[in-house]
C-alpha cells in the first residue's frame, strides 16, 4: 500500500561537474536575463559537446520567471487527452497508425513498476508518463504516432526554439535516481541524446528555459548535518 501511495504521489521532480578552460564571456548590456551576482562563472557544466556557464542569481530574479503550470494528477491530464485512457492497471495510448500502446502497472513482485500519464507535448510530438519503480522513478516520452518510447530522467524542459530538451533529476541522499542532467536535440520528429552527466556536490531542482540559450535552475545542496540549502542559478549554453 505504501508503494502505491508513493506511486500516485510521484511527481516528475525529476550538470555534471566540469572544468572548462575557455574564457568566460561577460554578459553585455543587451542581456535581458537575470543579472549574475558575479560577472565570471561560478562553474561550468559539460553535457556532451555542449558547455553551460553557471552563474548564481538572486531568488527575486528567479521568481520573475514562473514555471508553466502542470497538471497535479493523472486524472487532470487524462481529461485533456481523449487518446489516452486509464482502465485499472492499464494505461492505453491510441496511436496515429491505428494501433494501441498499453503500459500495465505491476505492484505485486520484484518487477514493480507503475505508469501515470502526465502530459502532452505537441511542440516535440510526444506524450509523457511518470514511471515509478520500487525504489526510484523515471519518465517516458511516447511517440503518439507509432508508440516508440524514450526513457528520460525526468519530465522534459523544452527550449523556446524547440531544438533542445533538458531533463533534470536530483537525488543527493538515497542515490536511487540520477543526480544531474540529460540533454537531447530535437529535429522535427527525431529526439537524439547529446549527453548526460551526474553532479556530485549539488542537485538541480526546478528548471526552465527563459530563452534559447539560458536555463534557470534551483541549486540545491545538503550539508553534513542534513540541512538543505537552495540557491538559484542561470546556466548559459555556449
Amino acid at each position: 500500500m505504501t508503494n502505491k501511495i508513493l506511486f500516485l504521489l510521484c511527481a516528475s521532480a525529476l550538470l555534471i561537474w566540469g572544468c572548462n578552460n575557455k574564457p568566460a564571456t561577460v554578459a553585455t548590456a543587451k542581456d535581458s536575463t537575470p543579472p549574475a551576482i558575479n560577472k565570471t562563472p561560478e562553474d561550468t557544466v559539460q553535457i556532451g559537446d555542449k558547455t553551460f556557464f553557471v552563474y548564481f542569481i538572486e531568488k527575486a530574479d528567479f521568481d520573475k520567471y514562473p514555471l508553466t503550470p502542470t497538471d497535479s494528477s493523472e486524472a487532470d491530464a487524462l481529461k485533456k487527452d481523449t487518446l489516452v485512457k486509464r482502465n485499472g492497471d492499464k494505461l492505453t495510448f491510441q496511436l496515429g497508425n491505428g494501433k494501441q500502446r498499453v503500459f500495465t502497472n505491476n505492484f505485486n513482485d520484484d518487477n514493480y513498476i507503475g505508469y501515470a500519464y502526465a502530459a502532452n507535448y505537441p511542440t516535440i510530438k510526444r506524450k509523457g508518463a511518470i514511471i515509478s519503480y520500487y525504489e526510484g522513478s523515471g519518465y517516458q516520452l511516447i511517440n503518439p504516432q507509432n508508440g516508440d518510447t524514450l526513457m528520460t530522467w525526468s519530465a522534459p524542459a523544452i527550449s523556446p526554439d524547440k531544438k533542445y530538451i533538458l531533463c533534470a533529476s536530483m537525488d543527493l541522499v538515497a542515490a536511487f535516481d540520477p543526480n544531474g542532467f540529460q540533454l537531447f536535440s530535437v529535429n522535427n520528429n527525431d529526439i537524439k541524446p547529446i549527453g548526460e552527466n551526474n553532479l556530485e556536490d549539488w542537485g538541480p531542482g526546478m528548471i526552465h528555459w527563459i530563452n534559447n540559450k539560458t536555463v534557470l535552475s534551483e541549486y540545491i545542496t545538503i550539508d553534513e548535518e542534513g540541512n538543505t540549502q537552495v540557491r538559484y542559478i542561470k546556466m548559459v549554453m555556449q
